[in-house]
């Protein structure tokens, strides 16, 4: 039996059908809203600059699953919960090809950008398009990048990067994942260089209601556990 069971998990927030992808991204049916943490666009160049050699296939590969998730659930609205870049100068770093190909996907889709702490003082936002904003609220669904108790809402935030393992023959194998609590939702990063924070870890227990669940995300399919402590 594979540990995993599919390639997207359905559940009922609120009122609101929500839609879990392998992918790290989380669709919301009704709203057709598209939501998505922690790009880090440009952190492969940031590392380079600061002399850690690294390739820079990170921006390419990143790209491309923005545009294949918003062409698989055709969004009305891009929803990106911070550290969409991995540090102020990141667009001013990019060349033409990516900075064109980001300027194209941000005209199709209204995209709504929401600070995180690696690019709240971001430069040269004019060169894409969207709106810039601390937080984003719509009727009683927040969106932030660092989870916030906002007992009157349902909130959404990225910036932990959660993982967690499964056990195979006594082997730890590790995972994104999301974390879904009563009243919030961590999601996982989506930027193919960004590692990740086990949620047992000391910083995650903190803000992790121990009445949870994982939403595990393999390579090719998803499966749903209880958060322990």
């Amino acid at each position: 039996m594979t540990p995993f069971e599919n390639t997207f998990f359905k559940k009922r927030v609120l009122n609101y059908d929500i839609i879990f992808d392998i992918e790290g991204a989380l669709f919301i049916n009704q709203n057709r809203y598209l939501i998505i943490s922690d790009l880090h666009l440009g952190k492969s160049i940031s590392m380079n600059n600061n002399g850690h050699v690294i390739p820079t296939y990170d921006l390419n590969e990143t790209i491309f699953k923005l545009k294949r998730i918003i062409k698989k659930y055709k969004p009305l609205k891009v929803i990106l919960l911070g550290d969409n870049f991995h540090d102020k100068y990141s667009i001013l770093h990019l060349n033409n090809k990516f900075l064109n190909q980001l300027k194209e996907i941000t005209k199709v889709v209204q995209f709504i950008w929401i600070y995180g702490n690696h690019d709240e003082e971001l430069m040269r936002k004019d060169k894409i398009y969207g709106k810039f904003v601390k937080n984003y609220i719509e009727k009683k669904l927040f969106f932030t990048h660092i989870k916030k108790k906002r007992n009157s809402y349902f909130e959404f935030s990225g910036h932990f990067h959660p993982k967690t393992y499964i056990l195979v023959n006594n082997s730890r194998f590790y995972y994104k994942c999301f974390v879904l609590g009563k009243d919030f939702c961590i999601l996982p990063s989506f930027g193919p260089y960004t590692g990740g924070l086990d949620v047992k870890s000391h910083a995650l227990k903190k803000v992790i209601d121990g009445d949870a669940d994982l939403i595990i995300l393999g390579k090719r399919k998803i499966k749903q556990r209880k958060y322990c402590i």
